[in-house]
């Protein structure tokens, strides 16, 4: 009984570090953006307004303001007016370059499917896949950038997120 105590014990102490919740923060802000994000591509794409790369410019559109807000506000606990060259302009490049990823893988899959003959309904779950897939890949890398480059304090060093030596 007392090693399941020690356990717990052990859980609600990681649970409790700034770092883990930062990033479980991060993690249900970009599943919430995410969702909007699919729903826009799918519907975009797959009711053919527009081509694969404009579907996802128009989902990054809908996915980007809650992600930033999420993000900034939820996540990283950033107040105030953000700064335009340390934090704005850094994520702006960031995000361009998910959608430039997005964009090119789901032209390529779009093509492909091109060659071979699909039902429609296959090749937009297809083209939905490859876009959550490519955002799914870019998860962990944004969020590193995210953590240590664009919310990163200046001079502010996480002290609670180092694990002591023992």
């Amino acid at each position: 009984m007392k090693r399941i105590r020690d356990h717990r014990v052990q859980l609600h102490e990681w649970w409790r570090r700034p770092s883990i919740q930062r990033f479980s923060r991060y993690f249900i802000g970009s599943v919430v953006a995410f969702g909007a994000s699919e729903v826009v591509f799918l519907t975009v794409y797959g009711l053919r307004w527009a081509s694969p790369q404009v579907a996802t410019v128009w989902s990054f559109a809908a996915g980007i303001p809650t992600n930033y807000l999420l993000n900034r506000r939820w996540a990283w606990q950033r107040r105030g007016l953000p700064p335009l060259r340390s934090e704005v302009l850094p994520y702006a490049a960031i995000v361009s370059i998910s959608v430039v990823s997005s964009a090119v893988g789901t032209a390529a899959m779009d093509r492909w499917l091109q060659s071979v003959t699909l039902p429609r309904a296959a090749e937009i779950l297809l083209v939905g896949a490859t876009f959550a897939a490519i955002n799914g890949g870019l998860f962990l890398a944004k969020y590193v950038l995210l953590d240590r480059l664009v919310f990163r304090r200046p001079g502010h060093r996480r002290v609670h997120d180092v694990e002591p030596v023992p």
